[in-house]
Parts: C-alpha cells; sequence; structure tokens
C-alpha cells in the first residue's frame, strides 16, 4: 500500500493524464554552450524522468533573439535545437514522463548581456540593475506575442507535450500583468482586461497552432512583493479571469520579483516548509477546473502529500530537492524517505547558476552526468580496512562511499558528537536544516557498515596498531587569529563562540567578518541575542559577499532588523583594554570602538594537518577542510572522490 497515496495519484492535465502529483519545475543549469542543448542539459530533464517525477519543465527558452541572456540560453525561436527538442521528448516519454518546454522573455531584465538591447512595458527601470528598456510600440509587442506562438509551434512539432509561459519574477509577462511596472495608455495597459491582453493573446495563437492536445500552462506570482504590484487579491482576480479563456490548462504561482522581494522566488531555510501553500489554496479556489501547481520549499513527502490531499494545489513544484536528489519521486512512492538526499535550502545551487556558472549541489556531485538518479559508488576490486580521522561532512561522506565499496571503514571522531563545524553552525538561529547533511551521511554510514568511535582522539602510534591499508585526514580547519589579535576569554573564533555562547553576554561585542558566508552571519544573529549592541566589521567593501543574492536578502534583512551595527572597510588592529582598534584599509585612517566585552572572528581557516606528518610510510591522505579550506561543497565532494577512487 502506498504510504503517499495522494501524492502518487493520477491527475489530467490538459488532455494528458500524469502518473502522479510531482512535477520538475524550471531550473536554469547553465549546462548548455553557445546557446545550444548539450549532454549534461538534457541528461538533467532526463534524469529527474528516470527518477519519478510525472512532468517535467524546461529550464528558460528564449522565443526572441533579444531574450537571449547568455551563452547558455537555449534558443527556441529558431531551429537550432531542434533535434535535441525532438531527442529530449522522446527519452522523457520512454520514461513515462511529460515534457513542458517553458517559454521566457527577460523583458526589462535583460541584464546578463552587455550587448542586447532591453524592451519593456513601460520606461520604469529594472528593480534590481536600473536597466531602463525601450519600451515597445503595440506593433512590437505584437511581434513578441508571436515569437511565443511560433517557438510553441517548434517545441509541438518536435514532440513536446506542452509550454509553460515564465510571467513570474518580473520577466515580461509579469511586466504586462502587474500594475507596478505597466502604465502604458494602448489596449494592452490599464485595467485588467488590457493588462492580461498580451499574455491572452500568446496563449490563445498556441492553442489556434498547436491543438487542444498541447499543454499550456502559465506561471504568475501570487504575491510580488512590491506596493501597486500583483498583490494576492489581484492575483485571485487575474487568475480567475484567466481560467474562464479555456485557454489555459494549468495555472502555477512563484513569488516576487527582481526587487527585495527576490527572497520570496526561492524562499530558503529561514521560511516555513510550504511557506506559500496558503497563497495557492486561495488561487486554488477561483481557478475552476484549471489545475494548480503550489511550489516553494516543499521538500518532504508527508508535506507534498498535505497539500495534495487538503487541496493546497493539484500539483507539487519542485526544483532544488530534485536537484539534491532526482529519485525523490521513486523513494518516496517506495515509502522510503530516509534514503532521500535531504535538500536544506540553503540556495547555494541558486547562487552559482545566478553567478553563470553550471549547476552544482553540495551533496549531489553528479548533477547532469547519465545514471545519476540511482548512481551508487562501484564495488573496489580488493576490499581494504580504511581509517577515517575526523567526523566532520568530509570523513562522514568518506566513510560511507568507502563502506559502500566494500571496505571495512572504521572512523574515529575526538567530537562526543558527528558533524565538525557544520554541525555548530546547524545550532545558528535559523540553520537548524544543515543537520539534516550530518544526519543522512551517518544514516548511510550505518547502512553500510561503518563503525563510528567518538570521544577518541587518534595518534599516530593508534594509526599504526590499528594495521589499516589507508588512513584518510578528516581533521579539518580552524579560523585563523586575525592580526595581532591573541586568543583569549574575551577574543574568540567564531566556533569557540558558538560553543560558549549561553555563557557569554552583555553590553558591546564585534564580529570581525573576514569569510562572508552565510554561517557568519548566523553567528551575528545569535550574538545580538545575548549581546545589547553587536558591531560587525569586515576589512571588505561590503558583507555577505559570498552569500547568494536572493539568501543575501535575507541576511541584510535579518542584520539591520536586529540593529547590529555593519561597519565595512575596517580592518582590525587591535583589542586592548576593552578598545578595538580599527583601520580603513583604502585610506589608512584610523578609529576605535570603546567599552567591547567580546571580540568573535570569522576569518579564513588553517589546515588541522599536523598528524599527516606523523604518519611516514602509511598511506595517508589528506580530505577536506583538512587539504584545503574551501566550501561545504568542495568538503562533502573532495571526500567522496576520494573515498570513490580507493
Amino acid at each position: 500500500m502506498l504510504k503517499y497515496r495522494s501524492l502518487f495519484s493520477e491527475l489530467k492535465v490538459g488532455k494528458k493524464t500524469l502518473k502522479n502529483r510531482i512535477c520538475l519545475c524550471a531550473t536554469v543549469t547553465n549546462f548548455a554552450q553557445n546557446n545550444k542543448i548539450t549532454e549534461p542539459w538534457r541528461n538533467f530533464l532526463l534524469e529527474r524522468a528516470r527518477g519519478g517525477a510525472a512532468m517535467l519543465v524546461t529550464e528558460v527558452i528564449a522565443v526572441d533573439p533579444e531574450a537571449i541572456a547568455q551563452a547558455s540560453t537555449i534558443t527556441g525561436f529558431d531551429p537550432t535545437n531542434e533535434a535535441g527538442f525532438k531527442q529530449i521528448a522522446d527519452d522523457v516519454h520512454k520514461e513515462g514522463a511529460v515534457i513542458i518546454g517553458q517559454l521566457w522573455h527577460p523583458g526589462r531584465q535583460q541584464l546578463w548581456h552587455p550587448t542586447k538591447s532591453p524592451i519593456g512595458v513601460s520606461n520604469l527601470p529594472d528593480p534590481y540593475s536600473g536597466t531602463v528598456p525601450h519600451v515597445m510600440e503595440t506593433e512590437e509587442v505584437l511581434r513578441v506575442a508571436e515569437s511565443y506562438i511560433n517557438t510553441a509551434k517548434r517545441l509541438s512539432d518536435c514532440g513536446f507535450d506542452g509550454v509553460e509561459l515564465h510571467g513570474a519574477h518580473g520577466y515580461l509577462i509579469m511586466q504586462f500583468l502587474s500594475p507596478a511596472s505597466n502604465n502604458r495608455e494602448d489596449m494592452f495597459g490599464g485595467d485588467l482586461e488590457s493588462r492580461t491582453l498580451f499574455v491572452r493573446k500568446i496563449a490563445e495563437g498556441i492553442r489556434e497552432k498547436c491543438g487542444q492536445e498541447f499543454i499550456v500552462g502559465l506561471k504568475m506570482p501570487a504575491d510580488e512583493g512590491v506596493p501597486g504590484g500583483v498583490c494576492p487579491d489581484e492575483a485571485v482576480r487575474i487568475t480567475t479571469l484567466l481560467s474562464k479563456t479555456g485557454y489555459f490548462d494549468y495555472f502555477a504561482y512563484g513569488q516576487g520579483n527582481f526587487s527585495l522581494s527576490l527572497e520570496t522566488h526561492v524562499p530558503d531555510m529561514y521560511f516555513d516548509q510550504g511557506a506559500f501553500i496558503e497563497l495557492h489554496k486561495k488561487m486554488r479556489a477561483v481557478s475552476g477546473n484549471v489545475p494548480v501547481m503550489a511550489l516553494g520549499r516543499i521538500g518532504e513527502p508527508a508535506l507534498a502529500n498535505r497539500i495534495i490531499e487538503e487541496g493546497f494545489g493539484d500539483l507539487v513544484g519542485m526544483s532544488r530537492a530534485l536537484i539534491t536528489d532526482p529519485a525523490w519521486p521513486e523513494k518516496a512512492r517506495l515509502g522510503n524517505p530516509r534514503d532521500i538526499r535531504p535538500c536544506v535550502y540553503d540556495n547555494f545551487s541558486w547562487g552559482e547558476v545566478h553567478l553563470g556558472k553550471p549547476l552544482a549541489e553540495h551533496h549531489n556531485a553528479f548533477v547532469g552526468q547519465v545514471n545519476e538518479a540511482f548512481r551508487l559508488p562501484e564495488p573496489a576490486n580488493f576490499s581494504k580496512r580504511v581509517i577515517v580521522v575526523g567526523g566532520g561532512v568530509s570523513g562522514l561522506e568518506a566513510a560511507w562511499v568507502a563502506a559502500a565499496k566494500g571496505h571495512g571503514v572504521t572512523l574515529f571522531s575526538s567530537a562526543s558528537e558527528l558533524g565538525g563545524g557544520l554541525l555548530l553552525e546547524s545550532k545558528l538561529p535559523g540553520r537548524q536544516e544543515m543537520r539534516r547533511i550530518i544526519e543522512h551521511q551517518i544514516f548511510s554510514g550505518e547502512k553500510y557498515g561503518v563503525e563510528y568511535v567518538l570521544n577518541y582522539k587518534v595518534s599516530a602510534r593508534d594509526v599504526v596498531d590499528f594495521g589499516s591499508d589507508v588512513v584518510l585526514l578528516a581533521t579539518g580547519a580552524n579560523h585563523r587569529v586575525p592580526g595581532d589579535l591573541e586568543r583569549g576569554v574575551k577574543v574568540l573564533s567564531a566556533r569557540e563562540y558558538v560553543i560558549q555562547a549561553e555563557k557569554l553576554d552583555g553590553g558591546t561585542a564585534v564580529l570581525v567578518d573576514e569569510d562572508g558566508t552565510a554561517a557568519t552571519y548566523g553567528v551575528a544573529d545569535l550574538m545580538a541575542q545575548n549581546f545589547k549592541n553587536v558591531i560587525l566589521l569586515t576589512s571588505r567593501p561590503r558583507v555577505a559577499a559570498s552569500v547568494n543574492h536572493c539568501s543575501a536578502i535575507g541576511v541584510f534583512r535579518r542584520l539591520y532588523g536586529a540593529n547590529i551595527q555593519i561597519q565595512p572597510a575596517q580592518q582590525v588592529i587591535s583589542f586592548i583594554d576593552k578598545k578595538v582598534t580599527v583601520m580603513n584599509p583604502y585610506n589608512a585612517i584610523e578609529d576605535k570602538i570603546s567599552d567591547v566585552d567580546l571580540l568573535v572572528y570569522s576569518t579564513p581557516r588553517i589546515s588541522n594537518d599536523e598528524l599527516a606528518d606523523e604518519l611516514d610510510g602509511t598511506l595517508v591522505m589528506k580530505i577536506g577542510d583538512c587539504r584545503s579550506p574551501r566550501n561545504l561543497m568542495t568538503a562533502i565532494q573532495n571526500g567522496h572522490a576520494i573515498a570513490d577512487s580507493l
């Protein structure tokens, strides 16, 4: 009997019957090259079809030459990718899934390409970049609408089951829908009928050219999150009007635009799970017989099942959860939710693609590769005795991978609890989700027979006596003390502070930020709970430089909300007699901060690799931060790769 019966019930979308309610939302991968489909681009979709998703929406497909944002944007307005479209449609159909192409034009948000001319609905600037577009004449609007229609026809001819019109996140269709961006005085501006005319013309034209069997979906906001924009009540009015046209087969709702409300586009771990399902339920109440897709931080099978069961939505859209584990649907169907690699919603993967890099994920090193969905380490030719020294994420990953290959693995940790630095991070306000990575690694290790020895600091003599064939040194790294400061009861590293935080409080505390990652600002949040005044210093010109843009909005919101003083371009020189001396590195002007009770530093780290020097003649391999202190993804994937090579 199915554990999640509602989630795995069939659903009719248009004339197509889906085998379950799980949909891969459009997910930018940056896997395309020269605007052409590549094997990783195709594999990403195919592996999620193999993993059990019933419907897959491609990443954005440009409908017009002026919609090409960058070289990784797939073109659909010309024949370039027809062969690739046909192949992916055929591949996905063989897996019993439906393939939908997302049709896209950024409009005024054409901010990635230096030579393109942004076009827009009005002369209002893009809230992210300040770009002011060329305002389209009525004839130009009609021409662009036709380009959507023609691209849909091309996909239909290539075997696609339908298209999704991207009218969310401030892109062109949304620029027409929103009163905040549409101040036109022609037939495409003004009242609700006029503001929806653009998308209605597109949908009507697709129906005429592609027929009733072809799915037409619309992604739009249920809450744009800006004054005068598409609020929930306005979204209800739009949904009500569009549902009566008969042109649309489903509605999907993604929040925010490229203002500060973009934070809601990919709600991170600081948002509740299923943060927007009440909005989806409100839209579903007026959508008639048109199915509604709920999306936004939905990663647990029980929650996804509840969304269907209790009428919050008819479909469940997922992106980040399916990036982390493309086999999420099949594992849920089999009733094995613990086997699912957990998504922690820190938006690391979103940040990578926003910077123009290929899609990457902390503990899925094989995104876009063949057999990604059900890949496991291949058995080794000969079983070895492996010691892993260190219980952080790199050591935990290496341990379960080596054990899965058939090696005998013992992991030693000097701590009483596994997880290392990430465990401490998970104890910061709002960052509890990070612990789920650790828990899954331990679960995987237990499944494959890893022996865990806690509260034991391994010596070189222990390693020799143990008689291991391989030693994987995963002893991590420590923050380096900034400048000429000396560690003491009033000068602590960020990790030392987290351990002692319950015992520390006072008037003024200083946090020295030379790290720039989200965990550092979690430390700031914790300090603000215990100290009356918190001052955040960095020698860099801004803070949160290493945090993805969407999550950085939340970082600043929390910092300013807690009245934390942010002082960029301030390098710490000394801390003497409760006075911190700082210097602006750009003009060498010094200043002092008085009455400081505590200084905490979060800085580039130094590897703890001393044990390696004591193990001459033994096969020692340094992994993770012990090898080179970098980010979480590198630590996990380095441990995975080295263990997989044994």
